[in-house]
């Protein structure tokens, strides 16, 4: 049971341990979607967003509500696996008083369909409500923006190679008889 009651505010040692709990539910691929919403407040109301530090407008990806919640975490295992998660400095910032924690890591991520992979770089912002559940998760990208997994593209960036002489031309008529039939 944590540290606190009703009667006192949850101390810096207690937002660390709710933090490291979801972070080690979220980096197993094998919890469930459904088993990361139980991290999250039922009831405050829930924001997420996950964005690119050079989103000129973040606000614009902030979603609000459970049902977000879900469908994010839905989105990221219909598509990708994420290994490797970990924490560069283990914290930047706890406020015990604000229940307001960030974080900064490294995930890599695989496209489940192709097998391609890029690891992002982030800063993440997690509040909590008093029983120690989130009630906002804020991801921001710090590495090049195409990493930001809202913005991933599963396609090859190896250049095409261009031919150093012209093709050569296409016949204009079919050997196979004429195109017009007169009767």
């Amino acid at each position: 049971m944590p540290s606190y009651c009703s009667s006192t505010s949850p101390t810096r040692g207690d937002i660390l341990a709710a933090t490291e709990r979801f972070l080690s539910a979220f980096a197993n691929n094998k919890t469930h979607p459904l088993t990361l919403l139980t991290y999250f407040s039922t009831s405050a109301p829930v924001t997420i967003q996950h964005y690119p530090s050079t989103c000129t407008h973040p606000q614009s990806s902030l979603l609000r509500g459970p049902n977000a919640i879900r469908s994010y975490f839905d989105l990221l295992a219909t598509h990708w696996t994420r290994t490797g998660l970990r924490m560069h400095q283990r914290t930047l910032e706890v406020d015990a008083a604000a229940r307001r924690v960030v974080v900064q890591g490294c995930v890599t991520w695989t496209w489940k369909r192709s097998g391609r992979s890029w690891v992002e770089e982030f800063t993440c912002t997690m509040g909590f409500d008093e029983a120690l559940k989130i009630v906002s998760f804020a991801v921001r990208t710090e590495s090049a923006s195409k990493t930001c997994i809202m913005q991933a593209k599963d396609v090859d960036e190896t250049p095409i190679p261009i031919p150093t002489a012209p093709p050569p031309p296409l016949p204009l008529f079919a050997a196979q008889g004429p195109l017009c039939v007169s009767r």
